[in-house]
């Protein structure tokens, strides 16, 4: 019986439950979708470095989906609060009526389960195809042949999926329980007429947090703009701790500054029923300001995270044809000019590494020059180099000789730069450093080494580099002649190859023996020098596994975050029109119309949404500039495309709930 009247109080009060139910459904679509990776066999198919990747990539995934499964739980709750709240009336009634507490709370878990239940296989439902193309995704993102692909469906990702969402229900339909049984007969008949206590700041003390607000915001825009993400932790964690201020007082005190300052555009707050609206609005923004606050800084995230996450991934990967000119590199080298690094012939010798049965190698030294590039090019850099000079003060500019540079070049298949007598070649491989090193050629015709000066022979900047790297980062260097370097301290040993034959077998014989060494801690302490093999697969693997990493954990995280936003306006908005049913039906008995009515409510629920979204929307403005700043170190960027999917997925979920809340916020007024 109690199922039967559970049953029927949801169809009847369907379009209550469409919020909750759609937000449920949602939630485990995308629940299922990112956990049910693993399954496809097309990721079998993977060189060991991507199949690690992977691997971490889902246990990362189940850290973060705990956490997920965490806020999702007090969402629940928190949309289930606002049903039960929506519902006092009638829950007053069958208590009049004789049932008792217990027996309510019965229907209620009733409900919930049965919402449970349906959201929780529509949501399968759409999961199950939502994660295939999440999967080809995911298949090309690792550059795996799409033709493995397969339809898959991972049972383990349901049987997760149904665990937790179990779990969430579990303790909803105790909440339920709880609740009912705190709640007297004469709170639940007259609930509605009851009205929600307001808190009314002095003008002057929203305007003076208002303007602290902008302050904050400033700071933190300056802050992080001056000095970038790499100026270390403690400047980027305050921009941060002030941007979080800045916008929670915002919202504290924009119900006090904003309505005032409509009033006195008395052509606007007098037309048609724009005064109810404004009051209406203020005092919600006024009671919800910290859920505003947290919804703003959610969107930020989630803006951000879709703009700039496929942009990176683009900007790491293309930037690897300049770090990785060799089929591998070993390297020996020393940050310390006064200590020594060991010949990397000697290491090879000492592994067993035979380098005849490579094709092609050369060994040579990179040398300490006394130029600190960094001063070098403080006069000429651009704001791309601007970057790296706040997060690094000393770089040293390191030279090769001319000999082992036309050897380098003839590996890379480049024509070797003929280099006069008393003269020097600069170049570098970070992309987007060559204005920079074009503003020292333009400005300066020699460079003084170790006390003697050298005419710099080049037209340009020019680009090459002398063994590979995970990134392009070696921003500047010099082609010094033979003699030159003879008393000069040896910066990097290097040893490179080219191998067209038994490719994974050479790889494997690098990585192995040299990609393990550990090039911080005591460990190099105690050694004195830092040790490092990559191949050029390795590099490509660990740019394609990092860079998929952080796009996938931002979609995931950001998606989740944007359904948590909107639902929880959605909620708000929907409970104001609860509490606001009567002071609608007073409106219709003065007069006011139909029309004017569903006007008024479609501009209040859009200002509602579009507060926090404006706001976050100025915040990732910044905040995008600055994250583009960084990544243009290693090559160029493109947000354009991004923000454009950005856009459109906002439209889709952000205005989607919107519309419903608009629909929802219409029927129950009417």
């Amino acid at each position: 019986m109690y199922f039967k009247l559970a049953y029927r109080n949801v169809k009847r009060s369907l379009s209550d439950f469409m919020i909750y139910f759609l937000t449920l459904t949602f939630a485990v679509c995308i629940f299922y979708s990112f956990n049910s990776i693993s399954a496809q066999k097309a990721m079998l198919d993977l060189t060991e470095n991507k199949s690690q990747t992977v691997d971490s990539l889902i246990l990362l995934l189940s850290y973060v989906s705990v956490f997920v499964s965490v806020v999702l739980g007090f969402l629940i709750l928190y949309a289930n609060n606002f049903l039960i709240k929506r519902r006092k009336k009638e829950l007053g009634l069958y208590m009049t009526l004789g049932m008792g507490k217990y027996k309510i709370s019965r229907i209620l878990v009733s409900e919930t389960l049965f919402v449970g239940i349906l959201s929780l296989a529509a949501g399968l439902a759409i999961g199950l195809l939502a994660s295939q193309g999440l999967s080809i995704l995911t298949v090309k993102m690792f550059e795996v042949d799409v033709s493995n692909y397969q339809f898959v469906i991972s049972t383990k990702a349901i049987w997760k999926t149904i665990l937790y969402f179990g779990i969430i229900f579990v303790l909803v339909m105790l909440f339920n329980a709880f609740t009912i049984t705190r709640y007297k007969l004469i709170d639940l008949l007259t609930a509605s007429r009851k009205n929600e206590s307001l808190k009314v700041r002095k003008t002057w003390v929203s305007i003076i947090l208002f303007i602290l607000s902008l302050v904050l915001l400033g700071i933190a825009y300056r802050t992080v703009l001056e000095y970038g993400l790499f100026s270390g932790g403690k400047k980027v964690l305050v921009s941060v701790t002030l941007g979080v201020a800045g916008t929670f007082l915002f919202f504290m005190s924009l119900s006090g500054f904003a309505l005032n300052l409509i009033k006195r555009n008395k052509k606007i707050y007098y037309s048609n029923i724009n005064m109810f609206i404004l009051r209406q609005i203020n005092s919600k923004v006024n009671t919800t300001f910290l859920s505003m606050s947290i919804i703003c800084i959610m969107l930020f995230f989630t803006i951000g995270v879709l703009s700039t996450g496929f942009s990176i991934k683009n900007t790491m990967e293309k930037g690897l044809d300049a770090a990785t000119p060799y089929s591998a590199s070993v390297f020996t080298y020393t940050m310390d000019e006064d200590k020594s690094t060991k010949n990397v012939e000697e290491l090879l010798k000492e592994h067993k590494v035979d380098t005849r049965q490579y094709e092609q190698s050369i060994s040579f030294n990179t040398y300490y020059t006394g130029v600190n590039q960094v001063a070098l090019l403080k006069k000429y850099q651009d704001n791309i180099a601007a970057q790296l000079s706040k997060a690094v003060k000393e770089i040293p500019l390191v030279a090769i000789k001319q000999s082992d540079y036309r050897k380098l070049a003839n590996m890379q298949g480049k024509k070797p730069v003929d280099i006069p007598k008393d003269s020097v070649w600069l170049f570098y491989n970070m992309e987007n450093f060559h204005k920079t090193v074009d503003n020292l050629i333009d400005s300066e015709k020699s460079l003084t080494i170790k006390g003697k000066s050298y005419k710099i022979i080049n037209d340009k900047a020019d680009t090459f580099s002398y063994s590979n790297n995970y990134s392009p980062v070696d921003s500047l260097a010099v082609v010094l002649p033979d003699e030159a370097v003879k008393d000069m301290s040896v910066y990097q040993s290097t040893w490179n190859t080219n191998y067209k034959k038994n490719i994974k077998s050479h790889d494997q014989e690098i990585v192995d023996k040299f990609d393990s060494f550990k090039n911080w801690g005591p460990e190099m302490e105690k050694r004195g020098y830092a040790i490092n093999g990559i191949t050029k697969t390795a590099a490509y693997d660990s740019a394609v596994g990092t860079s998929t990493i952080f796009v996938f954990l931002g979609i995931y995280m950001g998606t989740f975050f944007l359904i948590a936003s909107a639902a929880i306006l959605a909620l708000q908005q929907l409970s104001e029109a609860s509490d606001n049913v009567l002071r609608y039906s007073m409106l219709k008995k003065i007069g006011v119309t139909n029309q004017t009515i569903n006007s008024s409510i479609f501009k209040q629920v859009a200002i509602y949404f579009l507060m926090p979204l404006s706001l976050a929307i100025v915040n990732s403005f910044f905040g995008i500039k600055v994250v583009n700043a960084a990544v243009m170190l290693f090559g160029k960027t493109d947000v354009f495309l991004p923000s454009l999917i950005t856009a459109g997925v906002l439209i889709l979920i952000y205005g989607g709930y919107f519309l419903a809340t608009y629909a929802g916020y219409k029927k129950i007024v009417n």
